[in-house]
């Protein structure tokens, strides 16, 4: 079974927040995450920790 890949945006609707506030908490700037999430720029490897440890949600999970 595929396992599945959790948004930006999927990952903020389950904290109940705004991708901004999430951005804010994970210490990545909001504008950033914002373009990651409208897919215009990649995450990077920082950004991808950050949310991990924010969220719980295992770094490879996260799209």
């Amino acid at each position: 079974m595929a396992q599945v890949k959790m948004t930006v945006r999927m990952l903020a609707a389950m904290m109940k927040i705004s991708i901004e506030e999430m951005a804010r908490r994970a210490g990545i700037d909001p504008s950033h995450l914002k373009q990651v999430s409208a897919g215009n720029v990649r995450m990077t490897a920082e950004d991808l920790i950050r949310l991990s440890k924010l969220t719980g949600v295992d770094p490879e999970d996260i799209d």
